[in-house]
């Protein structure tokens, strides 16, 4: 062997290892040229003779295609075939390009087109011999950032967007990425018909338009698969590709991607990175005509929207639409709960049948289900009664219609033949889109109303939405189908996702109707005429439901499967809320269920994260919890400290983490001018703090008697807030005090709906 041959370049002539200063191989030049290399930094005495560039690498690359080159290779073949033969279908009505000379032939654009594809796959074939030996991985996110030679007609080339090469997993990990993705995600998003979904893979034609999904999968679904690797970095540039792939078109894929990626952001504890995607996706939709049903009645307009969408008539295809809005009305109406916001899909824009039983839609079984009723934003204001809105609007008039508000039998009862057709058509996740619209209501045409506590008559009309609100909750629960009325006998331990989370979404709207009523400001004058003692126990009774019934869920369910971020957010308002009960008065005691709340989600936050390899990632639900401790260490160790009521808006900050990786909001200790301005600012409205009492505390940090420190209170508060003797005594009535308003764990058959092998 000669001893200039680069083999010998690995050691030294007494076989001895580098030095820590010697790199182990010879640099570039050297090795090509097959000389010994003096390997000397920065340049070794070879280069500097030629005046060559000295590239030293840490590991020699070896020849051959890359992992999945081969099957990226036939997904482009593919793609290349099927443009040739649109354009042998289609030709062109005028060559463009330089390459068609001769424009009086019919078959030279064809030609050209052709000669121009397989230039193109000249071109593309030396690229991937030469891709050497780049680590494989689910994703390829190398960016060739040379400037390249800009074709004649300025197309790019297939496949390669702007923001680089982003390439989809060779077909045996993108298998595996597809059954995750139905496995763990789909069950809270159910969007995308499966069976369907799958036929079009195969389908040539229709597989680019399938990819943006794809790679919205890829983003939400790696964490769950232990063989795929994909670092942090990749699944970002995959997801800024979705983004700029889905905004660039108006399609059901693109809405459903962006489903995806708003669904794991938000999960993810990335708020306000998903705020963007969901504020975009409820114009888009509302754009693309998904937010109307596509038939003919007796209101129409004279001026007919533009559609990007093309109209179906394929009913599974029909369902799959209808869906993709609801699971965007969700996210809408979840983004306004969580943080205060108006609503951006209203009666106006809503007009939509809820999607059916997911059996019925898996096994493509056409069946109509009714129009769900949005409430109008100038009919909901106070003053104005809304025990009569229909739960579900016909088809044929407005939800708002004055003669349907003025029908007495029109607040909740229904037809025979309408019970009948909800019974059998709609299943767990129309009564999760409905669960969720409760509890959007009480937000805004109750939480979020502008009342001046000094008007005894803007007060009792307050109070009376109060009743009304609380009225339809009852006789939500109540006109629940038979099928899932208590049954015990039939109770399966196997409980549905989203008829789990539409009870949990229930329980938790109790407690943000009642906490108000329950644990009222001690400077309102009228507090005692409040029935507090009822909403109290309704509250605590919810909060320790929403914990039982999580308990068994998380019991009952796969440890590798997540849970949605509205269930992580139900979970955060029953705790919160036992926190506010037991430090409202010392006679109260924390509930023991506080802290299995805290566990459930620290149980949501471990399978959220699964087996993300992102150790600086806080989800959603570890926010929550973490926030639940630190007000509990305050509660413990800060003398008289208060919780607002109704500040869960504001307690989680949802921006991008601080370089100490902690982007909760901090705890504030309150001090006299905040005190003072609680007591004297009542002006400004409704103030809802729990005024702290730093003096007379037990030894266990309870504040002191309620009771006593209302009489304080009464004599400090400098505004005459008068007798309010004309509060409602319909909240008083033992009728309205009995109702059974919370929805318990015990009620057996009424989490299970017909999963059949995967409800959806």
């Amino acid at each position: 062997m000669s001893p200039n041959s680069p083999e010998n370049d690995h050691d030294d002539s007494n076989g001895s290892a580098p030095t820590k200063n010697t790199p182990e191989l010879a640099c570039n030049g050297c090795r090509k040229s097959k000389l010994r290399c003096s390997r000397e930094r920065p340049t070794c005495s070879h280069c500097r003779k030629t005046s060559l560039d000295c590239v030293y690498e840490t590991k020699r690359t070896k020849p051959g295609l890359k992992a999945g080159a081969v099957e990226n290779l036939h997904r482009r073949l593919d793609a290349l075939e099927n443009l040739v033969h649109e354009r042998e279908r289609n030709p062109p009505a005028a060559p463009t390009t330089a390459v068609c000379h001769d424009v009086n032939h019919n078959g030279a654009s064809t030609d050209a087109a052709a000669y121009n594809v397989l230039a193109l796959l000249a071109k593309e074939l030396p690229k991937l011999i030469k891709s050497g030996a780049s680590p494989p991985s689910v994703i390829d996110n190398n960016i060739d950032h040379r400037a390249k030679r800009r074709r004649p007609n300025g197309d790019e080339p297939l496949n390669t967007p702007r923001h680089g090469d982003i390439r989809l997993p060779h077909l045996a990990a993108l298998e595996k990425i597809i059954a995750a993705y139905f496995t763990h995600i789909h069950p809270w998003i159910p969007m995308i018909h499966q069976a369907r979904f799958r036929q079009r893979m195969s389908v040539a034609m229709e597989y680019p338009k399938l990819e943006v999904i794809l790679h919205a999968m890829v983003y939400a679904t790696s964490k769950y698969l232990p063989e795929q690797e994909v670092p942090e970095s990749a699944l970002l540039d995959s997801r800024k590709w979705v983004v700029w792939r889905a905004m660039d078109s108006v399609s059901p894929e693109s809405l459903q991607a962006l489903t995806i990626l708003a669904f794991t952001d938000i999960g993810n504890g990335h708020c306000a990175k998903a705020w963007s995607i969901v504020g975009s996706l409820t114009r888009t939709v509302e754009y693309s005509q998904l937010t109307q049903e596509r038939e003919l009645g007796s209101h129409q307009p004279f001026c007919r929207p533009y559609s990007f969408i093309q109209d179906v008539e394929d009913w599974t295809e029909v369902e799959e639409r209808r869906r993709i809005f609801w699971n965007i009305f969700n996210l809408d109406r979840f983004c306004s709960i969580t943080m205060g916001w108006n609503t951006s899909l209203t009666s106006d824009d809503v007009h939509r049948r809820l999607p059916c039983d997911g059996p019925l839609w898996r096994k493509q079984t056409p069946v109509v289900t009714p129009y769900f009723g949005i409430w109008d934003k100038s009919a909901g204001r106070i003053g104005n009664p809304v025990a009569f809105l229909p739960q579900y609007q016909s088809p044929s008039e407005p939800v708002n219609d004055v003669e349907i508000r003025s029908r007495p039998d029109a607040a909740s009862a229904a037809s025979p033949n309408q019970n009948l057709l909800v019974d059998t058509t709609i299943g767990a996740f129309a009564y999760c889109i409905e669960a969720t619209e409760s509890m959007s209501r009480i937000t805004s045409y109750f939480l979020q109303q502008k009342i001046d506590i000094r008007d005894e008559r803007e007060i009792n009309s307050w109070l009376t939405r109060f009743k009304e609100l609380d009225l339809r909750l009852v006789h939500w629960k109540m006109l629940l189908p038979q099928k899932w009325k208590t049954n015990m006998e039939r109770q399966s331990t196997l409980m549905d996702p989203n008829l789990t989370t539409a009870h949990v979404t229930h329980n938790a709207s109790m407690i943000l109707l009642h906490q108000l009523i329950a644990y009222p400001p001690l400077n309102w004058g009228f507090r005692h005429k409040l029935p507090s003692h009822l909403s109290a126990e309704a509250c605590q009774s919810a909060g320790i439901e929403i914990a039982r019934i999580t308990q068994n869920y998380l019991s009952n369910s796969n440890n590798a499967s997540p849970i949605g971020s509205q269930y992580a957010f139900c979970l955060y308002i029953a705790a919160r809320m036992l926190l506010i009960h037991w430090k409202y008065s010392a006679e109260n005691s924390l509930d023991e269920q506080f802290w299995s709340l805290i566990q459930s989600l620290e149980e949501l936050s471990k399978r959220w994260q699964a087996l993300s390899r992102d150790r600086n990632a806080r989800s959603l639900a570890e926010r929550y919890a973490d926030r639940l401790k630190e007000l509990y260490t305050s509660c413990m160790e800060v003398p008289g400290y208060s919780i607002d009521v109704m500040d869960y808006t504001n307690e989680i900050r949802h921006c991008a983490m601080t370089p100490y990786g902690d982007d909760s909001r901090s705890i504030t200790t309150p001090t006299w001018s905040s005190q003072h301005r609680l007591r004297t600012d009542i002006r400004n409205g409704v103030d809802t703090m729990i005024p702290s009492i730093p003096q007379h505390e037990n030894p266990r940090g309870d504040s002191i008697d309620s009771q006593h420190m209302a009489h304080v209170e009464e004599g400090a508060n400098p505004l005459n807030m008068g007798d309010f003797n004309t509060i409602p005594q319909m909240m008083l009535d033992q009728q309205f005090m009995n109702m059974d308003r919370v929805i318990a764990f015990d009620d057996g058959s009424m989490f299970t709906a017909s999963l059949d092998h995967g409800n959806w």
